[in-house]
């Protein structure tokens, strides 16, 4: 009896120091830097003023979810970034930064006054996820999609 909960009692032990190791792991891995610098980061706010956006604004969105921490959105980031220089005139893009808290109410807010919440609820857990929509319906979706081609053909079928 006492050997069984020596046993048990090890297990746990064996169990707890390996999640632990894991977490540590991670939290290391996310901490990494990676050689980038905030400012060049993907999916920044393209500036314009949003109250009203939806009525305003004709052009296709392009809805991007990223979080600082989140590994795919990095990898990622080059070739969103290129192409929201690229497409900066033809479509509006729009970024939902789910970082933190703090971040989150912020995004929530803005998705609320462009009339996008339904979409932000559904995708604030997907990060790297990045959508192109026209007329209120999503016409492409992808996620931690480093291909730019796979962009630049669901943005020319939004423009037409």
């Amino acid at each position: 009896m006492k050997s069984k909960r020596t046993l048990i009692a090890l297990f746990f032990a064996a169990v707890f120091t390996l999640f632990s190791a894991s977490a540590s792991f991670a939290q290391d891995a996310m901490k990494k830097d990676d050689g980038m610098k905030k400012d060049d980061a993907m999916m920044k706010d393209d500036g314009m003023k949003h109250e009203g956006m939806m009525k305003e604004d004709t052009r296709p969105i392009v809805a991007i979810v990223k979080a600082d921490w989140c590994p795919y959105c990095k990898r990622i980031d080059p070739v969103v970034s290129g192409l929201m220089k690229d497409y900066s005139e033809k479509l509006h893009f729009v970024v939902f930064d789910v970082t933190d808290e703090k971040t989150i109410a912020a995004s929530k807010e803005h998705a609320d006054k462009l009339g996008m919440s339904k979409f932000f609820d559904e995708y604030k857990g997907k990060t790297s996820s990045v959508a192109v929509l026209k007329d209120k319906k999503i016409l492409y979706k992808t996620s931690n999609n480093g291909e730019r081609e796979d962009y630049v053909k669901a943005f020319e079928k939004a423009l037409k």
